[in-house]
């Protein structure tokens, strides 16, 4: 009799999820985000995916040079903010200045890939996003200077 009523109780414990069981299962939720910018003097090229952030400044690079792994708080805030993002109207986002069209700034686009379907913005200017992903492309662009 104890011997089953152990092996239930271990059972039940070893079934509880774990921090990292909850943390992947969080990160599945949120997709994955693209951000480029592109401008004669300057490439930027990030991906966010489960708390890690891939960066590559050069043109000419096959895959991503820098890896930066995001903290828990700043992974919380991109979570809470990407969350508020309708990924729906993503690509009717309304740009607040057109200084790409005159190289006043470098033509930047966030792209969020989510269950394998792309949902790309309609282009911006790079350091001026719709208002809509503002916090979002600030907070993503402020960890890449870190």
């Amino acid at each position: 009799m104890r011997v089953l009523l152990g092996m239930i109780l271990l059972f039940f414990v070893g079934c509880k999820p774990t921090k990292s069981d909850v943390n992947n299962h969080q990160n599945k939720d949120i997709p994955v985000i693209k951000y480029e910018a592109n401008a004669r003097n300057l490439f930027l090229n990030i991906k966010i995916e489960n708390q890690v952030l891939f960066v590559s400044r050069s043109r000419d690079a096959k895959d991503y040079q820098e890896k930066i792994t995001i903290s828990d708080a700043d992974w919380k805030e991109i979570v809470m903010i990407t969350k508020a993002v309708d990924l729906a109207k993503v690509k009717d986002l309304k740009w607040p200045t057109e200084k790409r069209f005159y190289d006043g700034a470098a033509h930047a686009n966030v792209t969020f890939v989510s269950n394998e379907v792309a949902y790309a913005a309609n282009g911006f200017d790079h350091g001026f996003p719709p208002v809509e992903i503002e916090k979002l492309v600030n907070k993503i662009l402020k960890l890449t200077e870190k």
